[in-house]
């Protein structure tokens, strides 16, 4: 990078941890860092949950994703929008009518502590394994582009995250990830402006080419039921898949409770989709472009270079100084974008769900307060340290995002136990999700295990853990005698369709 390109980076570090600043002047209570006070503005909090959801891995992968398989991965927005309206219509009246500050105080509520401590150390281990695959995927590129050596842009990644994230909590949090989504959509935006510059036709050339190739189909009924970019993988493997993700996870679920109201939370969620149907659109349409463009410049690509290192292949070798160090801010940008929310969304559950509720209660609010910064710091550092040992085994960067699949069907499962079947009970919810993750397992490990096939596997594996939930769980928890008549409240009823039976929800 020139001069040039280091001070576009330096501008944006700046940037964020200016925000970071400013926020901090408004945090004087846990309310005001778990939640932004709850007067969070939709639009911003529906930025929000896309930028979070939006990492470095999807800025890079989008269009490697595009360049070996066209526009394939569009339907995966249906799933997307398949869950987050039953998150909208079954979820969120439960979690803004409790006042919740995590996801997890409804399953103390319904079932007991025990399930609410399960489901949020279930949380924490997913996010533990994902933070060093988030600093260590954005990492690998900027050093590919850049010649900064690994371990330091590793540092420099999760620092910065680390500080703007300390100093503002989640108004600081969904405020950068507002920016950060701008310098995303600005860096392909551009990118893709002098990738067109080098096909002739231009985007009328590009597309001809790619149409000719079949990247711009948007189904393929070739494709097998077990791959994501079928139509049933699309829409209900992965649909399964995000409504875990959108409706349990504590990273979407905090922003749901960040905004005024429930009708603002929904608005938000939707928000935050249709954002990223424009967001997903622009990398995917990047991966064509450049697909075209290599194409027409067919020797300039090594042989056996991975679609997801086209981009960065492509930025180090043609982008011009200033247009590099945006594109490098975007990928920085990407990265943080998920980090930071994974490191506050790890703080808030551990003091509340665990520290506050039963480690040390009874204490004033500054304390804990005080302790939330402490946490945040501890997860920060570990989620540097796990980026610099996966960069140290690169092998781990698989196992990692597959051990991840083990958590969604069983919290998801857990969930619709207590939400749709008064009959559940708290010994059947855990015994219900040890058996979805033994199922999980097996079905992930049985072609090296027992050297056969696994009747379900890849994006299903989510809806196997769930299924599995829900069948032990309810046949455990048949037998013991009904549930008092207080969780009437927490269960969904056919009579109260969208809200709560017997609960005011404040629309």
């Amino acid at each position: 990078m020139g001069t040039l390109d280091v001070f576009v980076v330096a501008i944006y570090a700046g940037a964020v941890i200016g925000l970071g600043l400013i926020a901090s002047r408004r945090q004087h209570t846990t309310s005001d860092y778990f939640l932004g006070g709850r007067r969070l503005p939709w639009p911003l909090v529906g930025a929000s949950i896309l930028a979070t959801a939006f990492s470095a891995a999807s800025l890079l992968g989008g269009p490697g994703e595009a360049f070996g398989h066209g526009l394939l991965w569009m339907q995966l927005q249906v799933g997307d929008l398949l869950a987050i309206a039953v998150v909208c219509w079954l979820f969120l009246p439960f979690y803004h009518s409790l006042r919740a500050t995590t996801a997890y105080e409804y399953l103390e509520r319904r079932f007991g502590g025990g399930t609410r401590v399960l489901a949020a150390v279930l949380f924490q281990l997913q996010v533990v394994f994902r933070l060093g695959v988030l600093l260590y995927g954005p990492a690998l590129a900027l050093s590919a582009i850049t010649g900064v050596d690994l371990r330091a842009a590793i540092v420099a990644v999760g620092l910065v995250a680390l500080v703007y994230t300390l100093l503002g909590g989640m108004t600081a949090v969904v405020w950068t990830d507002l920016l950060q989504l701008i310098v995303v959509v600005l860096g392909v935006a551009l990118t893709a402006a002098v990738v067109l510059r080098g096909i002739p036709g231009g985007l009328g050339g590009a597309l001809h080419i790619a149409s000719a190739e079949g990247r711009l189909r948007l189904v393929d009924l070739s494709m097998p039921a077990h791959s994501v970019r079928s139509i049933a993988g699309a829409v209900l493997g992965y649909g399964i898949l995000s409504l875990s993700v959108a409706g349990t996870n504590q990273q979407p679920v905090q922003r749901y409770l960040s905004c005024r109201n429930l009708a603002d939370a929904r608005k938000a969620a939707f928000g935050g989709w249709a954002v990223g149907l424009v967001v997903t659109a622009i990398t995917l349409g990047l991966g064509v472009l450049l697909f075209s463009y290599y194409r027409v410049h067919a020797g300039e690509l090594p042989q056996g270079l991975p679609a997801d290192a086209v981009f960065p292949r492509f930025a180090a070798d043609h982008l011009p100084a200033g247009v590099l160090g945006l594109v490098v801010a975007a990928i920085f940008a990407a990265a943080m974008s998920s980090l930071d929310s994974a490191l506050h969304s790890l703080s808030t559950s551990t003091v509340t769900d665990i520290y506050r509720r039963f480690l040390v209660t009874g204490r004033d609010d500054a304390h804990y307060f005080t302790a939330a910064r402490v946490f945040l710091v501890g997860w920060g550092l570990l989620g540097i340290a796990a980026g610099l040992y996966v960069a140290g085994r690169g092998s781990l960067l698989a196992m990692a995002v597959r051990y991840v699949g083990y958590f969604a069907g069983p919290v998801l499962g857990l969930f619709l136990l207590g939400i749709l079947f008064p009959r559940a009970n708290q010994r059947g919810a855990i015994a219900g999700v040890v058996a979805a993750f033994a199922a999980v397992i097996a079905s992930v490990n049985a072609p090296a295990l027992f050297s056969v096939s696994s009747p379900v596997g890849g994006i299903w594996n989510t809806a196997l853990g769930c299924g599995v939930t829900l069948v032990v769980g309810l046949a455990v928890s048949w037998p013991s005698p009904p549930p008092p008549s207080r969780l009437d409240s927490l269960v969904w009823r056919p009579s109260s369709f969208g809200g709560l039976s017997g609960s005011r929800v404040d629309d």
